[in-house]
């Protein structure tokens, strides 16, 4: 109490000395939140190599077969064991205290029930699971985007997504979403270029107009912004000195939410697909909103209004609801997709931000993604191999940084290392795309954290720079430039995708995997649907799949399509190996995988015909 009136809540529960705690939002710090201190609060984290977040969430999940759900906007904290060891504290600075007691018993079945009180996360459109490639931070043109694209479609790399970032816009008047008209002097044009070519666009934007904008005074003189205490206009320093100074957009005032959506609409009626909505989370905490809000109570849940709007519009004229967000708060699944932030370009700083990762999918948002290459300074040529394979087997993949992230930018077998990987992804695609809908039905993460799928190995909960993707692929990011590393396998056998080896679960691996190789490993008796080579992924239905069997054993996958879900079953018996599929998809084949000890089968029969194994150009089959 506080003058006799209520200041904060507390809450505390006792936490056996073995348990495990996870979530929380995207977290840099380790997996395992035990001894960690937690704030509720967004922050332009600089980065991904502290406790800083933009994304928060008011969630953790135990090992104990539970979760906990503070239902508040505030700066809720959580003292997960650090000043008491044997304690959970929760101070909620409110006048009351509401949360939620989610039961699991497992971490998959603790996220469905949080989805059904907040929302099922948004599927993003099936192009959106394609590679985006983005200008970088400088100066941009139409001619230089146009060049770029068609060196893309020229050099064969998979991409489906063009980002232009701050510079579409007049420097020094960001973010009043205007065109450069001397940069760009025919947007609508470029844009119906960009789709001959198969591009969709994405543009940067912000909530924050600068006050050498030319709308600046009229968006001050109706109202759009937030205020100070005295009703002057809060122009705020959103951009911490390295830009000018603006105002805040109030999405609070229906007003200013319709002034908002009518200067993205003609962008999105031009052709634009997507924005990436970045920054929000600067909300001060002595603003006032129009809706009589303090900043201290808008601050976090100002995000979730600014993506309604700008995902609101864009399902109205776009016709999906897909945007490309830096901050989110509770509910924030609602918004695909979200992506980590400014990176260092470092293998640290790409280490941490899988944890991030890790972090945000125990936290009910599934589809995640990073600045491939990081974004702060150039990566080495190696570490762009090392960030473009883990790109490449994340939810999304962006390329995005301060210089450019363009293959061609890098040496030749940089380039070579780093696009064979977006290759190895759009013939993954049918597997990643079918993972995808599995999520958005679930609310289980693409990127699943080991305790996912293995929530009673004390290992997993701690394992924090491996992740299965699906639940068929384990993938081990090479966080550090020597190419070694110890990778955690759960129970099972698991098949090292590139070698064929298979090796018992339940243990630590010492791998050693040369350059043009992430350490990846398929669980034994998988069926991997598989596409043949492309350079762009569309939005229409998969015209045919390969399925690739991983031990030619009895198997079952589902194939999830824009037009429907296929159920393929795998039978072997003896020599014979029968595959039959069920659903609109055509299975154009089957394929082995090489693998030790395999007994391959003598007969195959495909959807009742008897059919010969195939060979897949740049995967590990057997058989051609």
């Amino acid at each position: 109490l506080v003058g006799g009136a209520v200041a904060a809540y507390h809450e505390s529960f006792v936490a056996p000395g073995d348990e495990r705690f996870v979530g929380l939002g995207e977290k840099f710090t380790p997996l395992d939140k035990r001894g960690q201190r937690a704030l509720m609060w967004n922050f332009d984290a600089f980065g991904s190599e502290s406790d800083r977040s933009h994304k928060n969430v008011p969630l953790y999940l135990s090992n104990r077969g539970y979760g906990i759900l503070v239902d508040s906007g505030l700066p809720v904290e959580f003292d997960i064991c650090q000043s008491t060891h044997s304690c959970v504290q929760i101070l909620v600075p409110d006048d009351l205290i509401d949360y939620y007691v989610l039961a699991g018993p497992t971490p998959a079945e603790i996220l469905d029930r949080y989805d059904l009180l907040t929302s099922r996360p948004a599927l993003p459109p099936k192009w959106a699971f394609g590679t985006w490639v983005s200008s970088g931070f400088f100066v941009d043109s139409q001619q230089r985007v146009l060049d770029r694209a068609r060196r893309i479609r020229e050099r064969g790399i998979p991409c489906d997504v063009l980002h232009l970032d701050c510079y579409w816009q007049v420097a020094g008047a960001w973010s009043d979403l205007r065109w450069d008209a001397e940069q760009f002097p025919d947007p609508a044009g470029m844009l119906a270029d960009l789709a001959e070519l198969g591009f969709r666009v994405s543009l940067w934007m912000n909530p924050y107009l600068m006050t050498g904008s030319p709308r600046y005074a009229e968006a001050a003189q109706a109202g759009y912004f937030l205020r100070r205490a005295d009703g002057s206009v809060y122009v705020a320093d959103t951009w911490h000195g390295s830009h000018p100074a603006g105002g805040i957009v109030d999405f609070t005032n229906p007003a200013a939410v319709d002034w908002f959506a009518g200067l993205l609409r003609p962008l999105l009626a031009q052709g634009v697909a997507v924005f990436k909505t970045d920054f929000a989370e600067g909300v001060p905490a002595d603003a006032v909103a129009h809706n009589g809000m303090t900043g201290v109570e808008l601050h976090n849940v100002y995000t979730l209004l600014f993506n309604d709007v700008v995902s609101a519009v864009t399902e109205q004229v776009a016709g999906h609801g897909l945007v490309w967000a830096r901050s989110s708060y509770l509910g924030g699944q609602r918004h695909s997709a979200q992506w980590s932030g400014d990176v260092n370009a470092t293998y640290p700083a790409m280490a941490s931000t899988l944890r991030g990762g890790l972090s945000h999918g125990l936290s009910g948002v599934p589809f995640w993604s990073h600045d491939t290459g990081g974004f702060h300074g150039t990566p080495t040529p190696d570490l762009y191999v090392r960030w473009a394979q883990f790109g490449a087997l994340s939810p999304l993949i962006r390329f995005h940084g301060t210089t450019s992230r363009l293959p061609w930018d890098f040496p030749a077998e940089a380039e070579r290392d780093a696009v064979d990987a977006l290759r190895l992804r759009y013939r993954l695609m049918p597997y990643l795309y079918s993972a995808a809908v599995a999520a958005a039905r679930t609310g289980a993460p693409m990127l699943r954290a080991l305790l996912v799928d293995s929530p009673d190995d004390l290992s997993a909960w701690q394992a924090d720079l491996e992740y299965r993707l699906g639940t068929d692929l384990l993938v081990a990011p090479m966080t550090n430039p020597d190419g070694r590393r110890h990778v955690y396998l759960p129970a099972g056998d698991w098949v090292d995708f590139w070698s064929g080896e298979v090796h018992p679960g339940g243990r630590h691996l010492r791998v050693h995997q040369p350059l043009h190789q992430i350490p990846l490993f398929v669980r034994y008796g998988a069926l991997l649907p598989v596409a043949p080579p492309a350079d762009r992924i569309g939005a229409g239905p998969f015209p045919e799949v390969t399925v690739l069997s991983w031990g030619a054993v009895d198997a079952e996958v589902t194939i999830h399509d824009v037009d429907g879900d296929t159920i393929v079953r795998a039978r072997r018996s003896g020599d014979e190996f029968r595959v039959d599929s069920d659903g609109p998809l055509r299975v154009s084949g089957v394929a082995f995988a090489r693998m030790d000890g395999a007994r391959l089968p003598a007969r195959l029969v495909c959807d009742g015909e008897v059919s010969t194994a195939v060979h897949l150009d740049g995967l590990p089959t057997v058989r051609g």
